[in-house]
């Protein structure tokens, strides 16, 4: 199932948050922080494809 850019923006943003407060409660190098960051890079680049693609 395809994610609207809305959606999108919402995932995007709720990742960032939480990769915030992981990295302030166990540091930048911790696995569970780099793992949520991969993972906002995965959603930024989904996002970056839906806008150029319109």
């Amino acid at each position: 199932m395809k994610s609207t850019k809305h959606s999108l923006l919402f995932n995007i943003e709720k990742t960032r948050l939480e990769m915030i407060l992981l990295a302030s409660q166990h540091g930048y190098s911790n696995p569970h922080v780099v793992q949520c960051s991969q993972k906002l890079d995965l959603l930024l680049n989904d996002y970056n494809k839906k806008v150029k693609t319109n």
